[in-house]
Parts: C-alpha cells; sequence; structure tokens
C-alpha cells in the first residue's frame, strides 16, 4: 500500500497537482526612494522590447492584462494620474513562444523477490500552439530609468477560455506586484 501511495504522489507531483501558480522573478533598485509613490500613469515599452518579445498584437489580452495590473496598483493605494506628473510609469509587454511537445514521462513500477515489471509512457502536455510571459517595468518618472522589472512565467495561453485568461492574467499580475514596492527599498 505504502508503494502505491509514493507512485501516486510522484504522479502528482509530475503533473504539477501541487503548483502554486505561475514562476515570477524580480529585480529592482534597492537604492531608488519608493515611499515618495503614489501615482502612476502608463507609457509605451520601447520599439526594441516589443521586437524582441514578439507581440502579438492582441488587443484583449493588452486590455485584460492592463486591467490586472490597474486593480493591483489600486488595491495598494496607487492612483492613475490624469492631469499631473505621475511618481512613476508603469508598462508592460507579452513573450510568447511555442508550446513544448509532449515530454512528461511516467512510469510505474512494482518489485518483488526476484521479479520486477514497470511500465512508462507519455502523458500528453496539453495543446500546442503559443504560450507567453508578462514582463513589467517601473520606471521613476523623474529620472526616467527602470527601477523595478518582474516577469511571470508561461501565463498567456492560447487554449484556455477567456474566462480562464481573466483568471490566470489577474493571479500572476497580483503575484508580480506582491514584491511592489519592495520593502527593502533606501527610502
Amino acid at each position: 500500500m505504502r508503494i502505491l501511495f509514493v507512485c501516486f504522489a510522484a504522479l502528482a507531483l509530475t503533473l504539477g497537482l501541487g503548483c502554486s501558480g505561475p514562476e515570477v522573478h524580480y529585480d529592482y533598485d534597492s537604492k531608488a526612494s519608493y515611499s515618495f509613490f503614489h501615482s502612476y500613469d502608463w507609457y509605451a515599452a520601447p520599439v526594441a522590447d516589443k521586437a524582441w518579445a514578439g507581440a502579438t498584437g492582441n488587443p484583449i489580452m493588452d486590455a485584460r492584462v492592463r486591467r490586472a495590473v490597474e486593480a493591483e496598483l489600486a488595491a495598494k493605494h496607487f492612483h492613475k494620474e490624469a492631469g499631473a506628473d505621475p511618481d512613476f510609469l508603469v508598462t508592460y509587454y507579452p513573450v510568447y513562444h511555442r508550446r513544448p511537445g509532449a515530454h512528461t514521462f511516467v512510469g510505474l513500477g512494482f518489485a518483488g523477490p526476484g521479479l520486477g515489471v514497470g511500465v512508462a509512457g507519455p502523458v500528453n502536455s496539453g495543446p500546442r500552439g503559443q504560450v507567453g510571459s508578462i514582463v513589467l517595468e517601473i520606471k521613476d518618472f523623474k529620472s526616467q530609468q527602470i527601477i523595478w522589472k518582474a516577469q511571470a512565467e508561461d501565463v498567456l495561453d492560447d487554449t484556455g477560455t477567456p474566462e480562464d485568461s481573466d483568471q490566470d492574467v489577474a493571479a500572476a499580475v497580483k503575484k508580480m506586484l506582491m514584491r511592489f514596492p519592495p520593502t527593502a527599498s533606501a527610502s
């Protein structure tokens, strides 16, 4: 019975049943004064970044990401500046790549005295298509320097429903902005 439990636990981990959302990477300027930030506005990502990202120009996904970012910034008590200079600027861009094929294998084996039996086979990793990451950058308005950056891996998926995409993007943006502003800032 113990062997069977270990096999099912390994299968669950292999299939990613214990995942806690997308993998997120951060970087920031530890010398920036984040405590003075109260307002923001959007700015366009540099053309070079957009070309490098392979952006597909999906206006629905663009609106989805912008709504999620604005909702999270509002929850942190930042407001979008309409009439005056903001304290910081925000941009994002997608980075798309082809979804890899099925490369996951699951094995099951039993062994007894003098006899061992094993079975292994590929597990379908889902439909092929494109999957993308979200790169979010924050720039100090006065210095015009990028001071904070985060990337959520494999969030933008062209195989799910619009409702699934709304939830995935919102969860990824929330996880990205959990560390903005950084608590270790030198303010």
